[in-house]
Formats: structure tokens, C-alpha cells, sequence
């Protein structure tokens, strides 16, 4: 009788010990809730910089355009692309709606390609200067530096959305809405932007060649814009 309360004793107490988690299966279950806590932590913070952007580009709207690369060849000569792999001097985007802006430095710019495509962005700026970007990117200015090169005209061709570099030998004021660039000795491509009264006193002027500008650079290499007052 006695050996039999005993066998009944071990039985349960085995029981007990098998059906009761240890604590090293308590700490297991502990650390796999805290690291699907972190991953919904990480999945909110996700969103909310998707959100940030959105609001960034809360003015954007999708726009059909055509991206024109203006940037000096082997030879020292400005060059309109549209079909390229890295664009080295000023990104253009040609629109249907007979309008042109310059591609404002972010970080999608570098990957863009040229030819037909539909981007997002808000048009800021005037007709002789639109600049297409989102809102961060238009407030992101460096110091005033000088910048001396040759004023080079942008004639937009709307059939197939290229520009054509010119430098004018006269006043181009009286020409069709265009853009801007600053084509220096070494190569570099600046974009003009500023007040419209600024890019007006340039349009008018005489002298294109070996021009010195002092302004606001923004950007990086295949986006340089510089800001003019």
C-alpha cells in the first residue's frame, strides 16, 4: 500500500515538473515578445519618415516631362542629352505644357535617367526661372560664393524635349520663356535661379562671356544651382 502512495506521489510530481514551464522557456517567450515589439516600434517609425516625406512634398503633383541632361563634352562644348547614364552638369525637365525647370538636388536626382517620365515635385520660381523640387530641397542654401563663366540661354524644343545650349550675342530678354546656365572654364555647369528681376538684369545684359556672379550655391555635382540677387 505504502509502495503504491509512493508511485502515485512520483507520478504526479513528474507531471507537475513536465506540464510547468521552466525558466528558461519563460525568458525565451520574454525576448521573443520585446523583439516583435521593437519590429512594430521600427515598422511605425517607417511610416511616420513616410509620412514626413509626404509632407514634404505636400504642394507635388505628377507631372509629365521630358529630362534633358546640359552638360560639356570631351570637348569643352555644351551638350543637351536625353539619353544618359550619369548627368555631370544640370538636369532640365522639359513639359508639355511649354514650360521648363530645372531639376533641384535631391536624393532621387542622381538616379534619374533622361527621356520621357512622370515625376513629383512643386514648380517654384517664375517662368524664366522654374525650379522643380520638393519643399525641403528649395530651402537648403550654401554661403555666397562668386562664380565666373559664360551665360549660356536654354531654348527649349517642346517636340522632343530637349534644350538647345546658345550663348546670345545680344539681350535674349525678348526670346521665349527660358533657363539659364553659367558654364565655367573647367567644366562646371551652374543652373541660374534667383528673383525675376535678377535673371531680367541678366537677360538684358551685353556681356556673356567671362561673366563673375556672386550667389547662393546649392547642390552637388549634376545639380548646381546658383541663387543670384
Amino acid at each position: 500500500m505504502r509502495k503504491g502512495a509512493f508511485l502515485f506521489l512520483f507520478v504526479a510530481v513528474s507531471l507537475v515538473m513536465f506540464s510547468v514551464p521552466t525558466f528558461a522557456d519563460s525568458v525565451d517567450k520574454a525576448t521573443d515578445a520585446m523583439q516583435e515589439g521593437n519590429d512594430i516600434m521600427d515598422q511605425g517609425k517607417d511610416m511616420m519618415d513616410q509620412g514626413k516625406g509626404m509632407m514634404d512634398m505636400e504642394d507635388a503633383q505628377m507631372t509629365e516631362v521630358t529630362i534633358t541632361c546640359v552638360q560639356a563634352d570631351k570637348g569643352g562644348q555644351l551638350q543637351s542629352l536625353t539619353e544618359f547614364e550619369e548627368c555631370t552638369g544640370t538636369m532640365v525637365a522639359v513639359m508639355s505644357d511649354k514650360s521648363a525647370a530645372i531639376v533641384a538636388p535631391a536624393a532621387h536626382s542622381k538616379a534619374m535617367k533622361g527621356g520621357k517620365q512622370t515625376v513629383a515635385g512643386e514648380l517654384s520660381g517664375h517662368t524664366r526661372g522654374y525650379v522643380l523640387a520638393s519643399s525641403a530641397a528649395l530651402g537648403d542654401k550654401g554661403a555666397t560664393e562668386t562664380v565666373q563663366g559664360a551665360i549660356v540661354c536654354l531654348l527649349p524644343n517642346y517636340e522632343d524635349g530637349s534644350v538647345q545650349p546658345v550663348v546670345a550675342s545680344a539681350p535674349c530678354g525678348e526670346k521665349d520663356q527660358h533657363l539659364h546656365v553659367v558654364h565655367t572654364s573647367d567644366g562646371q555647369v551652374y543652373a541660374l535661379h534667383g528673383t525675376e528681376e535678377a535673371i531680367k538684369n541678366l537677360e538684358n545684359s551685353t556681356d556673356r562671356d567671362n561673366v563673375e556672379l556672386q550667389g547662393q550655391i546649392q547642390g552637388e555635382q549634376g545639380a548646381w544651382i546658383l541663387y543670384v540677387n
